[in-house]
């Protein structure tokens, strides 16, 4: 499948890196400019507006739309930003398309031309640790845009650790990062999405490097919460990991845009 071009040309700045205080959020006013299904589960929607001008943002942080639900009310949904042009004023989501939602239907039906009157961001405070000596990244599809951009604004030689989990290597997703960026793809196949053994069993092969380092997770709500603590039963302190839970199996996310905690 063809990819939709990077949003950067030759006048346009590099990709963001780690500022050193994270951008505050705006509401903005923006209209879909592409569509296109970047593998069989993930589709990548353009979005392009004069608000994104000059749009600054860490890796690893999202915007929230705001969707119609049942009802006509208006329901949020958060979405990493994978890539953003602030000169041409384009930014790039990546949304898995599963479930029957609002931000599924949305997804589904997105069309150039079609209008977000109320998107806020940059959100998020997980980025990338500037003082990390190495870093270890572990989710699931929805994960791979904020892992994806984080890891292609790390300096070389980077000493990092990427283990992302998707339906097929179909939905494997091309990037460009410095050399030193190790990543595995975990190929789930016909089993259900939100089982973490596939994996919690790549953590424990794991050797943690010395030094200070950073893990940063996101996947279904309970299965990033099994990674954290088999992290902190290693020894690895609080400061050490960030881990978000992005959905929650059998259950859709609450109006604000994220999973509730599972009791």
């Amino acid at each position: 499948m063809t990819q939709l071009p990077p949003v950067r040309d030759e006048k346009a700045p590099p990709p963001a890196a780690v500022p050193p205080t994270l951008p505050q959020p705006q509401s903005m006013s923006l209209a879909v400019e592409e569509v296109l299904d970047i593998g069989p589960s993930l589709r990548q929607i353009r979005l392009r507006g004069e608000d994104l001008l000059g749009f600054r943002f860490a890796p690893g942080q999202d915007l929230m739309l705001r969707l119609p639900s049942v009802g006509g009310e208006l329901t949020s949904r958060r979405y990493t930003v994978r890539r953003a042009d602030p000169i041409a004023g384009l930014a790039d989501l990546n949304v898995v398309m599963h479930g029957d939602g609002p931000a599924a239907r949305w997804a589904q039906a997105a069309h150039p031309g079609q209008l977000l009157p109320e998107v806020i961001g940059p959100r998020g405070k997980i980025t990338l640790d500037a003082e990390a000596e190495w870093h270890l990244f572990l989710g699931d599809e929805t994960y791979l845009p904020g892992t994806l951009a984080m890891i292609e604004t790390l300096p070389a030689p980077a000493v990092a650790r990427v283990v992302l989990e998707v339906a097929t290597a179909a939905d494997q997703q091309p990037f460009q990062a410095s050399s030193g960026v190790d990543i595995t793809w975990l190929h789930r196949g016909e089993d259900r999405p939100g089982d973490s053994g596939r994996l919690l069993g790549e953590l424990r092969d794991w050797q943690v490097p010395s030094g200070r380092g950073h893990v940063y997770i996101a996947a279904e709500v309970r299965v990033a919460l099994r990674l954290r603590d088999e992290l902190f039963a290693r020894g690895l302190s609080r400061d050490q990991v960030s881990a978000k839970g992005y959905w929650s199996l059998g259950r859709a996310n609450a109006s604000r845009g994220e999973p509730d905690e599972p009791t």
